[in-house]
This record gives structure tokens, sequence and C-alpha cells, in this order.
């Protein structure tokens, strides 16, 4: 099994749902064994049903909420060691046209140049430019960094 922070935090919580199955298990012994040792008089038949049927009910939702908390799917812990990280070849291959045409453009400048530069150079209009540079930025191939009333578009290490 793995440890982390979060065994601590769910251990107490899987050990809370664990007692109260077994607390269910008790009072649905306890629901099983109770008509045979209680005598009902006739004038008293209805109480002990109540009583019965209410206790039913509470063992019914208390497993059944037992039950939801441990096959919880949010609880289940997800392990990202698993997970390559694409590569930097990779990345670069499954770039479109146009990424490929910014990449390049900063590549051949010392890895960083002016949005509006980069606009006239490429021959973008503005929003397409804009659209493509946050969707780059957003994959990680690009970062922009805001100076003054512009922005510095910066080839990220390994992207090109």
């Amino acid at each position: 099994m793995e440890s982390g922070a979060d065994d601590s935090s769910t251990a107490p919580v899987d050990r809370l749902a664990q007692m109260t199955l077994a607390l269910a298990g008790f009072m649905l012994l306890l629901l099983i064994a109770v008509p045979f040792t209680v005598d009902s008089g006739p004038t008293g038949y209805i109480a002990p049903y109540l009583i019965y049927s209410l206790f039913l009910t509470s063992v019914g939702i208390i497993i059944g909420v037992s039950l939801t908390w441990l096959n919880d799917p949010r609880r289940q812990t997800r392990s990202t060691d698993n997970i390559p990280e694409p590569k930097p070849s990779t990345k670069s291959s499954m770039l479109s046209d146009d990424q490929r045409r910014v990449v390049e453009l900063l590549a051949a400048s010392p890895g960083s140049m002016w949005q509006a530069e980069l606009v006239r150079e490429s021959g973008f209009t503005d929003s397409k430019a804009s659209r493509l540079l946050s969707r780059m930025e957003h994959e990680g191939l690009i970062r922009r960094v805001r100076d003054g009333m512009g922005k510095r578009v910066e080839l990220m290490e390994g992207s090109g």
C-alpha cells in the first residue's frame, strides 16, 4: 500500500464507517432477537410493531450510508506516479502549422519577443494570435509575461 499524508486523514474515517457497519449488524441482531424475547399482550400490538419498523428503517439507513461512504469514488486514491510526462520531441511533432510557425519565430529570436512583433512577423490577425498564444500557454509551450503596455512571449525550455 502507498503511504502518504492522505492515509492519516482517511484512516479514522474508514474506522468510523467500519464501526458504523458493526453497529448496524448488532442492531440487526437485536431486530431479529427482540420479537422472540418481548411478550406483547393483545392491547399492545401496535407499539412494538412501530418500534420494530423504526428500528428496521434506521438499520437500513445506517447500512446504506456506511456502504455509500465506503464505496465513494472520491475517496479512492489516484496514483499520479504512473502517468508518464510527454516528451518534448512528442510535443513538437504534434504542433499545428500555426504553432510550429510561432515556435520557429521564437527560436529564431533570442527565445522571447514582444507579442505585437510576433503578430507582425507571423502575419496572423490579433485575435487569431491571441487565441493561439493562449492555447500554447495552456499547453505549456510558451509563457506570456506582461511587461508595461505589452506582453513578452517566451519559449519554454524543451519546446523548440
